[in-house]
């Protein structure tokens, strides 16, 4: 314990001499760290897959759980944007009077919860009435993730029709988090329920620990993608990360039954 607080100390007496001398910005140390979250739950799935606890076709099952984790990284890669970029937009360039009623830019952030209870319960409904004919859990992942990107793409529209000094209308981000959430709707609980069936018996909860940590890589992905923003290139910005996102959950459409065999999940409804 004493060897334990004496490097933690050693630790923040290093960083503090490295700030104070300049040779360590914020900025950096932000850059630093954001790129260490996005190697840190890789190095444990690579060990998790290596690990002489975990037999082969296991081994296999996490592999091809991968694409999946992928994209759930750029949905919370989306969804940072909404508690940073489009929080300050929310508060600068919306205009907040509805039927009289002065909006918070707080209340949009509560709008999230709302939509998800609407969302969760309509999506639950639709897979309990398709059955079995539901689409398998990368096709769900995939569909989902499309939605997610879809998100920063709809605000494009707003960026390029209005000038900066103009207040827009709030149904432009109400119907950014329609998107967002219906995408969330759709992978979160598939998501977790395919890191849970694809565990190694050796690594269950740690598997589920790392789904979990996907969505610090996209927290840490969004701070990265920041270093590339500026006032005025919201429509480039959001293009890209939309972009990129549908993109990616388009590829696991693609390959979904080649994922679902290799997650061992083609017989195994479960995670749908």
């Amino acid at each position: 314990m004493m060897k334990f607080a004496i490097i933690v100390v050693a630790a923040v007496v290093v960083m503090a001499v490295l700030f104070t001398t300049g040779i360590l910005t914020i900025n950096v140390f932000a850059n630093f760290m954001s790129t260490a979250a996005i190697f840190i739950p890789v190095i444990y799935l690579v060990y998790i897959i290596k690990s002489p606890k975990t037999e082969k076709e296991e081994s296999k099952h996490v592999l091809y759980l991968i694409p999946m984790y992928i994209c759930n990284c750029f949905a919370m890669l989306v969804w940072t944007q909404s508690t940073s970029i489009l929080a300050i937009y929310a508060e600068q360039r919306v205009n907040r009077n509805l039927f009289g009623f002065e909006i918070t830019p707080a209340a949009f952030q509560t709008l999230p919860a709302v939509l998800a209870i609407i969302f969760g319960i309509i999506v639950t409904a639709l897979w309990t009435k398709l059955g079995k004919k539901q689409p398998s859990a990368p096709t769900k992942i995939g569909i989902g993730t499309i939605f997610w990107g879809c998100g920063p793409l709809f605000m494009i529209i707003p960026f390029v029709l209005y000038a900066a000094d103009v207040k827009v209308s709030p149904m432009w981000l109400v119907m950014f988090y329609v998107l967002i959430i219906f995408g969330e709707a759709i992978t979160n609980a598939v998501g977790y329920s395919s890191a849970s069936l694809v565990a190694p018996k050796a690594f269950t909860t740690q598997m589920m620990t790392v789904w979990s940590m996907s969505q610090s890589t996209g927290a840490a992905l969004s701070t990265l993608a920041v270093n590339f923003y500026h006032e005025g290139s919201e429509a480039t910005y959001f293009l890209l990360i939309g972009g990129i996102t549908c993109l990616v959950g388009l590829l696991v459409m693609v390959f979904a039954k080649k994922l679902e065999k290799g997650m061992g999940l083609a017989d195994n409804k479960e995670a749908e």
